[in-house]
């Protein structure tokens, strides 16, 4: 999850607030879940515990659609592929270092069970592209970070190819693309597999592991074919991509109003979360990600002024570095004051409050205040090399 910043209103120059409240009633619902579902299954609770918020856990699917909105307004106003790539490092980098610093320290002291890394993986982590390298993240929420870095990249691309003012075109094969390979992952899942001969499954373990002993070119080009297409849907997100897109429609909409093409694709973004997830069984999620569309473009319209309220907005401000830092460092808490005997919602209690100071402390001493030096300093930067021009 990234905390995009809005680059003003999409219809004024007032800011959305709105879109800060939503995010960060998400985030607090996301440290909710962890701390009662997730810490449960993880560890265990006691029946003293009032309640168990499972629901949180889809307040990630929310700031994967609000970054999609938001990304439109950024690269509106971006002017190269640097000035883009800028933006985004001066807003993302330094709160997660902090994170990652944080995080690390503290489940290392704490001897979390099975959420420990090496010093060597934390250091790894610090580039964000762990993931390339099959490394552990130093706090396992960050799988999201992930996810939002291949939007980017798409993104990005598409600013580059100087394709935005046919976005709708592009997201529609996207979509298509994406759909496509999530119907067939969810009818495997459900039994209906694909046939793969023995000889490619084997090239590909063959391949994985770097053995040394693999002269047949057939095996090996089948593996390099393996590798490329895992790399392909790594990059196009296939389980994600229609939350991000249903966030571009919504931008369209809020801009330039309801079109067939725009309605049908949000319809399109609603269905495909039904087989976005192998794992999903019902359409629970499907009505959840269609209600969040729906808040997100009540948000956009001004239906929900009523939720500009100072300590909601408060949240959204903090929710990035919030949703860095809560988990492991909520978890070792929680056990060490299980320990001494707390209550388990006053443990809670305390491991919200706790989160919540780091991450003020974070937002407004580093996150900020950084991102506002990095993007002077390229200010600076391009301001000297149009003088020497």
């Amino acid at each position: 999850m990234a905390n995009n910043s809005q680059e003003g209103n999409t219809k004024n120059s007032q800011r959305l607030w709105e879109l800060d409240v939503l995010r960060g009633i998400a985030a607090l619902s996301v440290v909710l879940f962890h701390y009662t579902s997730q810490y449960s299954t993880l560890y265990g609770h006691s029946d003293q515990v009032w309640f168990y918020w499972g629901l949180g856990r889809h307040g990630v699917e929310f700031f994967f659609i609000v970054s999609g909105f938001v990304i439109l307004i950024t690269l509106e106003r971006t002017k190269s592929c640097l000035d883009f790539i800028i933006k985004r490092f001066s807003r993302l980098y330094p709160a997660y270092w902090v994170g990652i610093i944080l995080t690390f320290t503290i489940t290392a002291i704490a001897q979390l069970p099975d959420l420990q890394v090496s010093f060597s993986d934390a250091l790894l982590n610090l580039t964000m592209f762990q993931w390339l390298f099959n490394v552990p993240n130093v706090d396992k929420v960050y799988w999201t970070l992930r996810i939002e870095i291949c939007f980017y990249i798409m993104m990005l691309l598409i600013y580059k190819l100087r394709l935005l003012k046919r976005v709708e075109v592009v997201v529609s094969g996207w979509l298509a693309l994406t759909l496509f390979y999530s119907i067939k992952t969810y009818m495997a899942s459900r039994g209906f597999e694909f046939s793969y001969s023995e000889n490619y499954l084997e090239a590909n373990n063959y391949f994985l592991m770097g053995s040394s002993t693999l002269n047949n070119l057939d095996y090996l080009s089948m593996g390099i074919i393996s590798n490329l297409k895992s790399i392909v849907r790594e990059l196009i997100i296939i389980k994600y991509a229609h939350l991000f897109i249903a966030g571009l429609m919504i931008y369209k909409v809020n801009k330039q109003g309801f079109s067939i093409h725009r309605f049908l694709i949000i319809m399109i973004c609603v269905l495909a979360q039904r087989f976005a997830y192998p794992w999903e069984n019902s359409w629970s999620t499907t009505i959840i990600v269609a209600s969040f569309i729906v808040l997100l473009y009540l948000g956009t319209q001004g239906y929900l002024k009523w939720l500009r309220l100072q300590p909601l907005i408060f949240l959204g401000t903090i929710s990035y570095s919030l949703y860095l830092i809560h988990q492991n460092i909520g978890y070792a808490l929680i056990r060490q004051l299980y320990q001494y005997g707390f209550n388990p919602n006053l443990s809670i209690i305390l491991a919200i409050i706790l989160s919540i100071a780091l991450a003020s402390a974070i937002t407004f001493m580093i996150e900020l205040p950084a991102n506002q030096w990095l993007r002077l300093k390229y200010q600076e930067y391009q301001n000297k090399l149009l003088s020497s021009t």
